[in-house]
């Protein structure tokens, strides 16, 4: 039992390893990517990628979880033929999916970016199509060896994804721009088709390496019968089903979005090129920073589950208390500094990378940076009921949050004074919800106890010393220098050294909290040793 929990700990570290590489690149890519083909071209580059996400979840979001646990039960009763076709029946159900929606979205291209109010992406849409289909065959060789607690092919597969991807929807952007923003967009996004060619054959690879050994394998088995094909469909269906729902929430709302902000920017009486160029500063541009933290807060959430889930099954609700405290502490202490920051550095930081875009690009950044608070104590709090066995109750608060964030957008980016600056004031707001719900959530099943308002006390105090550094450092830095990027960087290192320290001085992390943390250990200790702690 103790090896194999070693396994999964280790499966898991390759899994957020290869996760958190994955997004970095993902996060930073967009960067050159928008001073190349800049926010008009980004706006229809998101829109394409939206698209491609929704039918993504539907074709390849919850089978490999469900392929992932039918073979991982059947390896465990002996049933080894049984898992291998598993395997191959959700090979085949997801090859016809993801081909039909393929086709789908190929053949109705125009009719989408009709629909979204976005015409210009019509080539991006055609251009991303064809990665549904690569990528969700990928999908089922990547729950067939999770299956097997193999979790070496899922992660070398999806960093090389994503270093194909990002390369070469670069290089293709930069060699169609001469034809235009929307070419340029569409050749950004065929990318994500070369990643997942790249990713299928790396699978493949993997899979015919081991074809020997796993049919030897399968010799072995234990099993008195196999479960027909019908009966298998109807597992991975029935298992699939909730957790495709659950996933749909925040792609259907990233469309409705698109939809909602190009009619109302229209509607307040911008053309509908203006209207393009303010939805890709804020929904391509600006929210990629806004996105960066979650590349931490997603591991922090994805390792709760099973740490939480643990205590509860002990009854020990004392020390779910003090995990979910020290989850949403640490979600604050990384939250808290980088929304303060983005917020009085949003214009010099949008000067230093996307010096020829207009003006309105940092107040975009600005308006929205707050929503990092509550978007990372979203992801957390999330992780923490699903520890808690409440896995709808999340689910159920983010929709509402949604439907406030679509509420807000639709009246308030219609009014010409506030235009784009509504859609990030309706994401804040919407966040805002749903972390309070998933709060009152908490309390409610832990019971009382839960100290919050202790928690917060140290991180905003930090948080505001450190904006009071940034700002100036800034300010004197550009008053004698004139050097935006210089001053900009300066501000930003001076802001971490800060902040570090504070936190340090502070005890706004104690030495008890820091073992709790994987790899805290021996920072505690030699923190200790130097007295810090």
């Amino acid at each position: 039992m103790k090896s194999s929990k070693q396994s999964f700990v280790k499966g898991a570290l390759v899994l957020t390893v290869s996760g958190i590489i994955a997004k970095v690149l993902g996060a930073i890519y967009r960067i050159p990517l928008g001073q190349i083909i800049t926010s008009e071209g980004m706006a229809y580059y998101q829109t394409a990628y939206d698209l491609y996400i929704l039918a993504l979840n539907f074709s390849s979001y919850s089978v490999p979880i469900a392929i992932s646990k039918l073979v991982s039960e059947r390896i465990e009763m002996g049933r080894k033929l049984e898992a291998h076709k598993v395997f191959k029946i959700a090979l085949s159900m997801l090859a016809i999916l993801g081909a039909s929606l393929s086709i789908v979205l190929f053949f109705n291209a125009k009719y989408f970016s009709l629909l979204v109010k976005n015409p210009g992406s019509y080539y991006a849409i055609l251009a991303v199509s064809p990665a549904i289909f690569t990528v969700s065959i990928s999908a089922a060789y990547r729950g067939y060896f999770q299956g097997m607690q193999n979790m070496n092919p899922s992660a070398v597969s999806q960093v090389i994804e994503q270093i194909t991807r990002v390369s070469a929807g670069f290089i293709l952007a930069v060699v169609l721009m001469p034809l235009g923003f929307e070419q340029a967009a569409s050749g950004a996004v065929f990318g994500t088709a070369i990643g997942g060619i790249f990713s299928f054959v790396t699978l493949y690879f993997i899979y015919m390496k081991n074809r020997k050994s796993i049919y030897e394998d399968i010799k072995t088995d234990k099993g008195l019968k196999v479960d027909s094909t019908g009966s298998i469909i109807n597992k991975i269906i029935r298992f699939s089903i909730p957790i495709t729902i659950g996933g749909s929430i925040m792609p259907i709302m990233g469309l409705l979005d698109t939809f909602i902000v190009m009619d109302r920017l229209q509607a307040a009486g911008f053309s509908q090129q203006t209207a393009t160029m303010l939805f890709g500063q804020l929904k391509a541009i600006a929210t990629s920073f806004i996105n960066l933290p979650q590349v931490f807060t997603i591991s922090l959430a994805v390792s709760l589950v099973p740490s939480i889930s643990e205590s509860m099954a002990k009854n020990d609700i004392i020390t779910v208390k003090k995990k979910s405290e020290l989850a949403i502490k640490m979600s604050m202490l990384l939250g808290m500094p980088a929304a303060a920051g983005l917020f009085i550095l949003a214009n010099p930081i949008m000067q230093m990378f996307y010096p020829k875009e207009p003006a309105t690009l940092g107040m975009s950044l600005k308006y929205l940076s707050s929503a990092i608070v509550f978007l990372t104590l979203v992801q957390t709090m999330t992780g923490i009921l699903q520890g808690m066995n409440k896995e709808k109750i999340p689910v159920i608060n983010l929709t509402i949050g949604a439907v406030v964030k679509a509420f807000i957008s639709y009246f308030l980016t219609s009014i010409p004074s506030i235009n784009i600056k509504g859609a990030a004031l309706g994401t804040v707001i919407g966040y805002a919800v749903a972390t309070v719900l998933n709060l009152r959530a908490i309390v409610k099943y832990q019971g009382k106890g839960l100290g919050i308002i202790s928690t917060m006390v140290k991180p905003i105090f930090v948080t505001t010393v450190m904006s009071v550094v940034a700002f100036y450092v800034y300010k004197f830095s550009y008053i004698y220098t004139l050097r935006n990027s210089f001053s900009t960087l300066l501000s930003i290192f001076a802001s971490i050294f800060v902040y570090l320290i504070l936190i340090i001085i502070t005890g706004g992390l104690k030495a008890e909290e820091l073992e709790m943390i994987p790899g805290g250990q021996k920072l505690s200790r030699l923190l200790k040793k130097k007295g810090m702690v």
